[in-house]
Parts: C-alpha cells; sequence; structure tokens
C-alpha cells in the first residue's frame, strides 16, 4: 500500500511539473496572438502560428547546426573557464581572507558594470569571436565567485575543527565535509549562470555580427526586416538555454543519488 501511494504521488509531482508550464506557454502564446492581432502588423509583431512555423524550419536550413554549435562552443569555454577559476579562487580566499578583501572590490566592479558598455569597449580590442567569449567569462565569473565563496565559508566551522583534531587528510576533507556542503550551491548557481552566459555571448554576438552563430543569424534577420525569422532565432536561444539549465538539473539529480548510494 504504501508503494502504491508514493507512486501516486511521484505521478501526480511529475504531471504538476508538466502540467505548468505548459500552462505558462499557453498563456504566453494567447497573450501573443492578442497583442499581434491588436498590433495587425505582420512585418512588427507576426502572429506565434507564422513564427513556431519558421522556427520548426530552421532544422533544415543550410548552416543552422553550425551556427547553433558554435554558440554553444563559445557558451561552454565561456561557462567552463569562469566556473573552474570562480572555484579555485573562491576556495583559496576563503582560506586566506587578504585575497577575498582584494578580489572582492574588483567582482564588485565586474559585476556591476554594464553588459553592453562591456562589450563596446572590448570590442575596440579584439576579434569578434574572442570579444563574445570574453564578455561572458566577464559576466559570470563575478557571479559564480560570489557565490562559492559565500558557500564555502558557511561551511560548519565545528566539522572542520573535528577533522583538523582527528588529522583528517585534505583531500579527505574536501570530499566528506566541502563537496556536500557546497554541492547544492554549485549546482545551482551553474544552472541559473549557464543559461545567463548563453544570452550573454547571442547578445555580444548580436552587437559584434558574428558570422557562423545565432546572434549572427538574428543579426542578419533585424537587418533584413524579417521578424517571423528574427523571432523563430530568438526562440532557437530560449530553448538551448532551457536544455542547458535541464542538463545541469539531470548532473545534480546524478550527483544526490550517487551520494545517497555512496
Amino acid at each position: 500500500m504504501l508503494k502504491i501511494n508514493i507512486d501516486k504521488k511521484t505521478a501526480k509531482r511529475v504531471a504538476l511539473n508538466i502540467f505548468y508550464p505548459l500552462l505558462a506557454f499557453a498563456i504566453a502564446l494567447a497573450v501573443w496572438a492578442v497583442a499581434a492581432k491588436i498590433k495587425s502588423n505582420a512585418q512588427v509583431l507576426p502572429m506565434p502560428d507564422v513564427v513556431l512555423d519558421r522556427f520548426f524550419a530552421l532544422g533544415s536550413e543550410k548552416g543552422f547546426w553550425l551556427s547553433v554549435c558554435a554558440t554553444l562552443i563559445r557558451t561552454a569555454i565561456c561557462f567552463i573557464t569562469s566556473f573552474v577559476l570562480a572555484l579555485m579562487l573562491a576556495s583559496l580566499a576563503g582560506l586566506f581572507n587578504p585575497l577575498h578583501r582584494i578580489l572582492s572590490p574588483l567582482v564588485s566592479i565586474l559585476r556591476a558594470a554594464p553588459t553592453v558598455a562591456v562589450i563596446l569597449i572590448l570590442y575596440a580590442f579584439t576579434d569578434s569571436d574572442t570579444m563574445a567569449i570574453a564578455v561572458g567569462f566577464l559576466i559570470a565569473f563575478p557571479l559564480m565567485y560570489s557565490a562559492f565563496y559565500s558557500a564555502i565559508v558557511e561551511v560548519d566551522r565545528d566539522l572542520l575543527k573535528m577533522a583538523k583534531l582527528y588529522n583528517v587528510r585534505a583531500v579527505d576533507r574536501i570530499r566528506f565535509i566541502y563537496l556536500p556542503c557546497i554541492a547544492d550551491g554549485l549546482f545551482d548557481t551553474g544552472r541559473a549562470t549557464l543559461s545567463l552566459t548563453l544570452k550573454v555571448v547571442v547578445a555580444s554576438e548580436i552587437l559584434a555580427n558574428v558570422a557562423r552563430s545565432i546572434g549572427g543569424k538574428i543579426q542578419v534577420a533585424y537587418a533584413s526586416y524579417d521578424a517571423s525569422y528574427l523571432l523563430a532565432w530568438t526562440l532557437v536561444a530560449i530553448v538551448f538555454s532551457f536544455v542547458l539549465e535541464w542538463i545541469v538539473a539531470i548532473l545534480k539529480k546524478v550527483w544526490e543519488v550517487a551520494r545517497c548510494r555512496g
């Protein structure tokens, strides 16, 4: 009987997790359709069905996957570099407070800098491809550093004192104390920052008109006054943003299962 109750609860939770996103999507489409009807100008705001038709047709367009993969590779480079460097520096700053005092104002400046201003400044010094990667890094790094540092310094000090008292090896401290305590923060911050990084990279590609990229395709659509094509590529960016978040969520689930079994 208990197993049946658990299965019913699980099925209900899964159904609700599917229902609410679909409801939100339906509401968004309804508002979009009403706005398009009121505007009554397909060159400015086409109907949802027109954009969705263009969206599903993009997969067969020449160069589609090359453009998508190029943007995703730039995003991955930005994210992985930011993640590793932020985790390394946050770990060192957690051990040596003077380092955090040095990094903190620099991180605050980067976090407060307007994205468009950063893009325009870097555009004057680097090529388009490098600029898109650099901007993504400069936006993602300060967010992850701040989150990682907060998670590290909030690790239970009593556990650390006990580990020191019993001469627990540094590797075991990291594995059995630090990682379990900060893992949720790493995954949650990574999930939010990864989708943000994709958006920033696409924005950089648009302003720099990077060839073979999602942003470059959006820029081409804008220059040709093709609103349905522009919105279709915007949907591509949104879809892949959700896909990246979903991948991180799956990795978090895998980690949680592995930790429970371990």
